[in-house]
């Protein structure tokens, strides 16, 4: 089923056929055009000869009604007279043929430049078909192309009957030279139309092209993309539809580079957390197989190997931290006093033997409230102790402290150890620590603090470092005193009491 799907679709490039669509539709666009005006010209040249053989026909039927004979200044008694007189008058138009009969005779008027008058003149069977035509009008066939008609009658003086009293005009158009000429202006128009296409293929081509190099781009990142690099990025220009999508794809490939970070560091430090205990822990096992121990001894090495099993289990419990701190419901908030937390980690801290040698104290306290899981304020307070402790001598002196100030409640452990450069202070919050090799120490953010900068973001505030200045370091992390939605709704049920206070009042 997968190998049926993947095998579905085009193969045509995305280019290609936005190119043809392009193509497509203004190719049927033009061709209806040309179609139209190929419609158009011939239709103008249908009701141009139909208006050119309704106009000569009209000037003959009033010059057979009105005209006057000038020998006798009388009506023509003479259809011969009459037809001759009225075809010298004519000047018939390219194509078209003007004849006259009368007495048998057959007349065109006509010049040497337009022979349509002798084509129609010379072909009595034409001239006959459409003479001996009951209808006053029609097209027919001839061999010089499609032939419109038409025909009148004209009696002389005397309104008598018969082939002496009676001549007929035949008025007729060859539109073939007409219809010619408009199927090369047609022809013509196709050629510009054809140009116009193939112009506007290239055009949308590098349209096209420029449309889809942004995704082309987008494609060779993702393709160079590996499991151990996941630093590239897609370039942003512009701010259309595609730049978005590049910004998009971006913060994606930051969550995705910053979640295979934290996955890394995960393994890095449960690796380097778990790997030294267990295997001092096999040691202190394989050293209790030993007969020749003294009980003495045999205590002492009891002791270690439970340390190494609470230090195991102590950092299952930070990494189960660490991992649950992505959930929805890791923080359970409270309204609690600040101080009265910072009291409860210091005495925690100070309990005889939770850490010998060392002396806690409070530096400051605050005294103020704040909107806070306070189990999690103490697990991340209980890690930057443990950092402190680390990175302080027998007997030396760590301070504990909390301050509120600017809506922010913030939690924080010195000690008087040496101070750190900037850029070693930065690396510590902001860089995951790599593993390290065999007898060297990581550079960056350990286990306690990545959950110390865990769960100050869970709380929507910020982990930091301050070190210099002849105070020491100091690691902390500042929280907001009110959760922006409590406040909403601490509005609205204020105005829903004083609502029900009005109401009960009245």
């Amino acid at each position: 089923m997968t190998d049926l799907q993947e095998n579905q679709g085009s193969t045509v490039s995305a280019r290609l056929r936005i190119v043809g669509w392009i193509v497509l539709t203004t190719a049927l666009a033009l061709l209806a055009v040309t179609a139209s005006m190929r419609s158009i010209m011939s239709g103008q040249v249908a009701e141009s000869a139909n208006v050119g053989i309704a106009q000569e026909i009209e000037e003959f039927r009033t010059f057979a009604a009105e005209g006057l004979d000038p020998k006798t200044a009388r009506p023509f008694s003479s259809m011969d007279e009459l037809m001759e007189r009225y075809l010298a008058r004519q000047q018939p138009m390219a194509g078209e043929a003007i004849i006259g009969q009368a007495n048998g005779r057959v007349l065109a008027a006509g010049t040497a430049a337009n022979q349509a008058g002798s084509w129609l003149a010379e072909d009595p069977v034409l001239l006959g078909r459409i003479l001996d035509d009951a209808k006053p009008s029609g097209i027919l066939e001839s061999n010089h192309g499609t032939v419109r008609w038409a025909k009148a009658e004209a009696k002389d003086a005397s309104g008598a009957n018969g082939a002496g009293h009676q001549a007929h005009l035949v008025v007729a158009h060859f539109i073939g030279g007409a219809q010619e000429e408009a199927d090369r202006q047609a022809t013509m128009l196709f050629g510009v139309a054809a140009g116009g296409l193939a112009l506007t293929a290239g055009i949308a081509w590098l349209a096209a092209g420029q449309i889809m190099r942004p995704i082309r781009t987008m494609s060779e990142t993702a393709a160079s993309i590996t499991a151990n690099d996941l630093s590239a990025r897609v370039p942003v220009e512009g701010r259309d539809d595609l730049a978005q999508l590049a910004s998009t794809l971006n913060a994606m490939l930051d969550r995705v580079e910053a979640s295979h970070l934290a996955q890394r560091h995960f393994i890095s430090e449960a690796r380097e957390h778990l790997g030294s205990p267990q295997r001092k822990l096999a040691a202190a096992l394989q050293k209790l197989n030993e007969e020749e121990v003294p009980r003495k001894q045999r205590g002492r090495i009891i002791s270690t190997a439970q340390a190494h099993i609470s230090l195991m289990g102590q950092t299952l419990a930070d990494l189960e931290l660490l991992a649950q701190s992505s959930d929805p419901d890791f923080i359970q908030r409270r309204m609690v006093p600040v101080g009265e937390v910072t009291a409860d980690v210091a005495a925690a801290a100070a309990r005889p033997g939770a850490y010998p040698d060392r002396q806690f104290r409070i530096a400051e306290s605050a005294k103020a409230q704040a909107w806070l899981d306070p189990l999690r304020v103490a697990q991340a307070m209980h890690q930057l102790i443990q950092n402190a402790v680390a990175h302080t001598e027998d007997g030396e002196s760590i301070r504990i402290g909390s301050a509120a100030a600017k809506g922010m409640a913030s939690f924080w452990v010195a000690n008087d150890g040496p101070a750190l450069d900037p850029d070693q202070a930065r690396a510590l919050l902001e860089n995951y620590r790599s593993a390290p090799e065999a007898g060297q120490q990581g550079s960056g953010m350990g286990l306690g603090l990545a959950v110390v900068k865990a769960v100050a973001q869970a709380h929507g505030g910020t982990a930091w470092v301050e070190s210099g200045n002849g105070h020491g370091t100091s690691f902390g992390f500042s929280l907001p005193q009110a959760d922006a939605g409590q406040g909403i709704r601490c509005e609205e049920e204020f105005a829903q009491s004083m609502a029900s206070s009005l109401g009960g009042e009245s």
